[in-house]
């Protein structure tokens, strides 16, 4: 074990990166993998001690900030910091008593407070003292005592705010589970959304977004099934309306027919036969009547119908239709109508393959589409997403002025839509590339807080994180957008392997450098070359170089430039490039 070490001075990067390191593999073990309110809250104590702000690790701000709580939260009213501490500690005497038998760094978290200590010990050395910790009482827990010392253990306090992200991005599941399995939470602190009356809701000779109607055609005559079949609805209207950029939502009562002005209607039913419940979703083109998507679940007919069971259902198939890379995306872009949002899915669907082509026609288009209508908020959104890219690979001379005119789009996009996600997601690509970092992760977060369910919001996110340097903070962020997307680009899971390398999480990184290995855009290729590098396949790593070379000449000359000019920090820049085996400036 090391000597002690409770003062932020005495903190060398050595040991902040095995932390982080632990951090990440304790997040990705099954006992915080589907415990996001757990993983929220070990990642925000963890990161804010790190950064030497532990005396803010108060019950307020964990609430706040890490769980998501509302600004008029009272500690003393609500017992949920004092509760998921309980259950923190019990977390983490499972993971250390199991997968995390082997890690050199152990976190604890001291009875008395929610400053976590850690220790550095021996592989194969017991948890006895987090299993003595988290049997203790915890009614008395204070959020002024001090952390009780421990003369043989090192302990440093912790540096970010990724908990709320973590939070909120462990709630869905891409596929219908059966109810009542892994619950998720509701999403605390997001504003309220209503149907059909999103911040940009258009009029009549507006441009609009994709419509889908949520009906239940037949209401049950059992009052408890028709009551779930309400709250399964209320559930998913309310999850779609977060996306505003891709769908508007109208929710016709129970009992009536879906309205004839939408493109799709999602119907939702359910029977009870011989004692089993069965509830059944149906998404279909109202145009052609196609069916375009189906999905079911089974309960015994028996069990008690809780609420949380019946919004995580509507939760997770909203988010399933309706993200970017999503079921209405994948139809709408072969079989739908409206050329404006087919621009829409064009600029989405040109991070697939990152063509120049591609980017040139996406541009005209989407210029096309403000031209048409400048209150069409989600082109705006888009320019700025596409300003940013282009900046961060354009010519030097060019890049602040492709720059401002990004941030000159995002700004029109968050007057146009104040509450829409995207508008904030578009401000953080280019606050975060013109070198506002901190106002660019504030935004980030705020876009997630606004649509807590959206795939591309928590990989944007988690990319920023990792190209920063703080990937324990973004690996889970990736982690749950490649889980929730299966359409998704191949940036979610370039920036999941970086993150996951840089951890020191072997497995997982080899797990998405596999998916890597298939795909040939840019990232695909620097990731399949550090792969080849970590295996000592030079012959592999090489190719992979001089191909991403041919499609991208400015890294060929200057790795390290292509680099940083993405945002990448220069420490991290100048790893990459040395693991790479190039010549490091």
């Amino acid at each position: 074990m090391g000597d002690s070490a409770d003062d932020h001075e005495r903190l060398d990067e050595e040991a902040v990166a095995s932390i982080r390191a632990g951090l990440a593999r304790a997040l990705a073990s099954d006992a915080f993998s589907a415990a996001p309110q757990l993983s929220a809250f070990l990642s925000f104590v963890v990161e804010r001690t790190l950064e030497g702000r532990s005396a803010e690790l108060k019950g307020y701000t964990i609430a706040v900030e890490a769980l998501g709580r509302p600004a008029d939260f009272d500690p003393q009213a609500d017992p949920i910091v004092r509760v998921e501490a309980g259950r923190l500690r019990r977390a983490l005497t499972q993971y250390y008593a199991g997968d995390g038998q082997d890690d050199p760094v152990r976190m604890s978290m001291p009875v008395g407070g929610y400053v976590p200590a850690f220790e550095f010990v021996a592989p194969g050395a017991g948890a006895e003292g987090q299993e003595a910790e988290a049997g203790e009482e915890e009614a008395g827990e204070g959020e002024d005592v001090a952390v009780l010392a421990d003369p043989a253990a090192r302990r440093w306090p912790a540096a970010a705010l990724a908990g709320l992200g973590c939070a909120l991005l462990a709630l869905l599941v891409w596929y219908l589970e059966p109810f009542g399995r892994h619950p998720a939470p509701q999403a605390p602190g997001s504003p309220p959304v209503r149907a059909a009356a999103t911040a940009h809701a258009p009029s009549s000779d507006m441009i609009q977004t994709v419509a889908v109607a949520i009906a239940a055609p037949r209401v049950p005559e059992d009052p408890r099934i028709a009551d779930a079949l309400r709250r399964v609805s209320e559930a998913f209207v309310d999850v779609m309306a977060r996306f505003d950029d891709i769908v508007i939502v109208k929710a016709p009562a129970p009992g009536e027919a879906a309205p004839k002005d939408v493109d799709y209607v999602f119907e939702i039913s359910s029977v009870s036969t011989g004692g089993v419940l069965e509830g059944f979703g149906r998404l279909r083109a109202a145009k052609d009547g196609r069916i375009v998507w189906t999905t079911s679940a089974t309960r015994p007919a028996g069990e008690e119908l809780q609420d949380q069971d019946l919004a995580d259902i509507g939760r997770r198939v909203g988010t399933r239709l309706a993200e970017p890379f999503g079921i209405i995306h994948a139809d709408f872009r072969q079989n739908g109508t409206s050329t404006a949002m087919q621009c829409i899915f064009q600029a989405l669907d040109y991070r697939r393959f990152l063509t120049a082509e591609k980017r040139n026609a996406t541009r005209e288009c989407l210029a096309k589409l403000v031209e048409r209508d400048p209150e069409f908020y989600p082109a705006w959104a888009q320019l700025a997403m596409l300003g940013a890219e282009e900046a961060a690979a354009g010519p030097e001379a060019d890049r602040r002025a492709m720059l401002d005119s990004a941030l000159s789009a995002a700004l029109v996009a968050m007057r146009l839509a104040p509450s829409g996600a995207r508008a904030q997601q578009a401000m953080m690509d280019v606050l975060f590339l013109r070198g506002t970092t901190g106002d660019a992760i504030k935004a980030g977060r705020e876009a997630l807080n606004r649509n807590p369910y959206d795939p591309d919001v928590m990989a944007d996110l988690g990319s920023v994180y990792v190209r920063l340097n703080r990937p324990a903070e973004g690996l889970p962020l990736l982690q749950r957008a490649v889980m929730l997307s299966p359409g998704r680009p191949p940036s979610y899971d370039f920036y999941a392997y970086l993150a996951a390398y840089l951890t020191g999480a072997k497995r997982l990184s080899e797990t998405y450098a596999a998916v890597l290995a298939a795909d040939s855009t840019p990232c695909s290729l620097l990731g399949q070359a550090l792969q080849a590098a970590t295996n000592g396949d030079s012959a592999k790593r090489d190719a992979a170089l001089q191909e991403l070379g041919k499609r991208i000449p400015r890294f060929a000359a200057d790795p390290y430039l292509y680099l940083t000019r993405k945002g990448f920090t220069a420490e991290l820049a100048q790893r990459i490039v040395a693991d790479l085996g190039l010549p490091v400036p």
